[in-house]
C-alpha cells in the first residue's frame, strides 16, 4: 500500500510538471536560428555614369542607328557637315594600361582642312558614355591620341570597351569612326575567361568551376528572365570574380572598406566580387543570378524598383539556388506575430536585423512577397509590373493593385496570410522581443561605386 501511495505521488508530480511546462513552451516558441548573411552583401548602387560625355551624339532617327544630319560612308563611319567632304583613317588602336587607364590612337584625315580638335568616346555598356579629350600629334597627318587615367574614376579591369573617335576638321565639319569593341583588360596576371550566350565571365584565383558554374546558373534560369521581364538585356553582363583581396583591392582608389566584397552597376554593364573559394556554389547559383537581376532592374525599371525591400526581394526571387530556407525564416516569424507591415511606408529594412537577431531580414521578407506574387499572378505578371514600373506616373502600391484588382491592405493580408499571419498588418511595425535572441550575424554595409 505505501508503495502504491509513492507510486501515484510520483506519477501526480509528472504530470503536474507537464501542465506548468506547456503553457511556458507555447509562449517561448524557438526563434528561427540565426542566419549567414548573403555572401556579397551587396546593397543595390546608384547607377549615374562615370564620365558622362559632354555632347552625347544625336539620337537614331531610324533603324539603321544613323542620326539625322549625318551620312554614312563606305567604311561605316559618319559624316556630319559637308557629306562632300572625304575622311579617312588608318592605324586605330588601343591599349589597355590597366590598373592605370587606356590609351587610344589613330590617325585621320579630311579632304577639307587639317583636323582641330579631336576626342574618344567609349562606354562600357549602352545608355552610358565617358570621354577622352585627343592630343593632336599631328595636324597635317591626323596622328592623335587620347589617354583615359583610372585617376578620373575607379573602374575595375575585364569592363568591356565600346569606343568611337568623334573628330572635327578647320572648316567645322565632324567624322565619327565606326564603333570598336575591346575591353579593360588586366595583363599583369592569369585570368580565366569563359562566354556563353548569357554572360562574359572572368576569373582570377579561383577554379575553372566558378566559370562552368556560373554560366550554368544563367542559362538555366535564362528563360525565367525572358518571361518576367519580357526581354533579355540588350548587352552580356561581365561577372568579374575575384579569388584574392590584394587583386580586389588593386583597382579602387582611396579608403577600401575591407566589409565590401561585391559591386555591381549598370554603368559598367558588370558584377564584381570577392569570392571565396569556399562559396563557389552560392556564388554561381546565388550571387551571380541575383546581381544581374539588379542589372535587369536598372535597365528596365530603374525608378519602380527603388525601395530597399522591393529591390532586394525581387533580385533574391531570381537566385537559382538559396543558401538557407528564407520562407521558412520568414514564416517562423510570421507565426510568432512578428511580420512587419511591407506596403505601407518603406518597409524592412534589407540592411537590418530580423527578430532572430540574423541580418538581410529586408531580403528575405521581399523575397516571400514575390513568391506568393508570382504563385498566384505569374511570371506574365511580373512582367506588367515591370512595364507599369517602367512609368514613373505609376506608383509602385497603384502597379501592385492594377495587376491584383485588389487594394493594398488586401494585398497585404493575402500575403501576410499565405505566410501563416493573422489579421491585417500592423500600423507600425511590431517591437519584437523574442524570449531567445540569437547572437546577430553581422551585415555588411556596401559602398556605392563612383
Amino acid at each position: 500500500m505505501k508503495k502504491s501511495y509513492v507510486s501515484i505521488l510520483l506519477t501526480l508530480s509528472i504530470l503536474l510538471l507537464i501542465i506548468i511546462a506547456l503553457p511556458v513552451a507555447a509562449q517561448d516558441a524557438t526563434p528561427y536560428p540565426t542566419q549567414t548573411p548573403y555572401p556579397t552583401q551587396t546593397a543595390y548602387p546608384t547607377f549615374t555614369p562615370v564620365g558622362e560625355a559632354d555632347a552625347p551624339p544625336p539620337p537614331p532617327s531610324d533603324d539603321n542607328n544613323v542620326p539625322d544630319g549625318a551620312v554614312e560612308d563606305d567604311n561605316g563611319g559618319l559624316k556630319f557637315g559637308d557629306p562632300d567632304v572625304e575622311w579617312a583613317f588608318a592605324n586605330q588602336s588601343y591599349l589597355s594600361r590597366y590598373p592605370d587607364g587606356m590609351t587610344f590612337e589613330i590617325d585621320v584625315q579630311s579632304s577639307a582642312g587639317t583636323i582641330e580638335s579631336a576626342r574618344v568616346v567609349f562606354s562600357h555598356a549602352p545608355r552610358s558614355q565617358s570621354t577622352a579629350n585627343a592630343d593632336i600629334l599631328n595636324s597635317e597627318t591626323g596622328e592623335m591620341i587620347a589617354e583615359w587615367d583610372h585617376t578620373s574614376g575607379n573602374r575595375p579591369p575585364w569592363l568591356a570597351v565600346n569606343y568611337y573617335w568623334e573628330v572635327t576638321d578647320s572648316e567645322g565639319n565632324m567624322y565619327r569612326t565606326p564603333t570598336a569593341e575591346e575591353e579593360y583588360e588586366d595583363t599583369t596576371r592569369e585570368w580565366l575567361r569563359a562566354e556563353s550566350e548569357d554572360i562574359v565571365v572572368i576569373a582570377n584565383g579561383l577554379p575553372e568551376d566558378a566559370l562552368e558554374m556560373s554560366i550554368s546558373a544563367m542559362q538555366t534560369q535564362r528563360e525565367t528572365f525572358r518571361a518576367a521581364w519580357g526581354d533579355l538585356l540588350p548587352f552580356k553582363p561581365h561577372v568579374v570574380l575575384f579569388g584574392t583581396r590584394d587583386v580586389w583591392e588593386e583597382w579602387q582608389e582611396g579608403i577600401v572598406r575591407q566589409t565590401v566584397i561585391g559591386t555591381t552597376n549598370l554603368t559598367w554593364g558588370a558584377t564584381v566580387q570577392l569570392v571565396s573559394g569556399n562559396d563557389l556554389n552560392d556564388m554561381a547559383f546565388g550571387t551571380v543570378p541575383h546581381e544581374i537581376a539588379h542589372l535587369y532592374q536598372a535597365w528596365f525599371a530603374p525608378v519602380g524598383f527603388s525601395s530597399g525591400w522591393m529591390l532586394e526581394g525581387n533580385a533574391t526571387f531570381f537566385e537559382f539556388s538559396q543558401q538557407y530556407d528564407y520562407e521558412g525564416r520568414v514564416r517562423n516569424a510570421a507565426a510568432q506575430g512578428l511580420l512587419p507591415p511591407l506596403m505601407n511606408g518603406t518597409g524592412p529594412n534589407p540592411a537590418g536585423t530580423g527578430p532572430d537577431g540574423g541580418g538581410r531580414w529586408g531580403y528575405d521578407v521581399g523575397f516571400t512577397f514575390f513568391k506568393w506574387f508570382v504563385q498566384n499572378y505569374g511570371l506574365e505578371g511580373h512582367r506588367e509590373l515591370v512595364e507599369l514600373l517602367g512609368s514613373t506616373s505609376v506608383s509602385r502600391n497603384e502597379a501592385f493593385e492594377i495587376i491584383t484588382g485588389l487594394s493594398v491592405d488586401e494585398i497585404e493580408t493575402q500575403w501576410r496570410e499565405w505566410l501563416g499571419a493573422e489579421g491585417p498588418a500592423p500600423t507600425i511595425a511590431p517591437t519584437w522581443t523574442p524570449a531567445r535572441l540569437p547572437s546577430p550575424t553581422p551585415f555588411m554595409i556596401p559602398t556605392q561605386p563612383e
